[in-house]
């Protein structure tokens, strides 16, 4: 798979749009990457070889169980390309990347794998009511630092252009390498990594077909504050 497929988008999660109407395959690709949220965004979905992994505030890490969802976003990953990395951060990390491509008009997956010195990640609290906004989500969520702490990010790049339809820069989920932590990220800093990325050529969106969706409001003013607050 040469293209990243996003289910949904940004835009539509940030302006409340959270019902499951996206249906999982029960079978997937081995090098099936990527991210997204549970419905209600009840969880912090991370996607690594395939297997989907679901972070909730006050819950131990668990693989998806309810496989309807309203965001998602993959990619079958093989690296094409690899550099080792020091004294790397979320604020260098695509300073780092543009030493070796033009970054701000493509989209990128991208593997970061280290003991992370510090890791700040996010877990949202469980919604069964599915009523709540996004910015009670993001007041109540649990936010976490890990220090010393062994594993890798999962994510893409997005070019600014493109910032209402995925997250723009980088979008990070987090997966441990013992598999009992994992979430959003915030920021990390690592003293050595290794960066594998593959150039995506193509993102491929499905929207929901739901009555819901299609009479959707969407402020895109708003859409705007909410990513900064959110997702950054």
């Amino acid at each position: 798979m040469s293209k990243i497929i996003q289910y949904s988008t940004i835009g539509a999660l940030m302006s409340g749009h959270f019902a499951g109407d996206f249906s999982l395959q029960n079978s997937h690709s081995p090098t099936l990457f990527g991210l997204g949220c549970s419905c209600g965004i009840s969880g912090e979905l991370t996607i690594c070889n395939g297997e989907f992994w679901e972070a909730t505030a006050g819950e131990s890490l668990h693989q998806l169980a309810d496989r309807h969802l309203p965001f998602l976003q993959v990619t079958d990953f093989v690296a094409e390309n690899s550099f080792e990395a020091t004294n790397i951060q979320d604020k260098n990390l695509d300073q780092r990347l543009a030493e070796r491509l033009a970054i701000k008009n493509i989209f990128l997956a991208v593997n970061v794998k280290s003991r992370f010195d510090e890791l700040v990640i996010r877990r949202p609290q469980r919604d069964e009511s599915q009523t709540r906004t996004v910015k009670e989500m993001s007041d109540a969520q649990q936010v976490d630092t890990h220090k010393e702490i062994a594993g890798q990010l999962i994510g893409f790049w997005t070019p600014e252009l493109f910032g209402r339809i995925s997250v723009p820069g980088f979008h990070f989920h987090f997966l441990s390498d013992d598999h009992k932590i994992s979430g959003h990220v915030l920021s990390f800093t690592a003293a050595n990594a290794v960066v594998d990325y593959q150039v995506k050529q193509t993102i491929e969106i499905s929207n929901p077909t739901s009555e819901a969706y299609s009479s959707l409001t969407i402020d895109v003013a708003k859409v705007d504050e909410l990513i900064g607050q959110v997702e950054k």
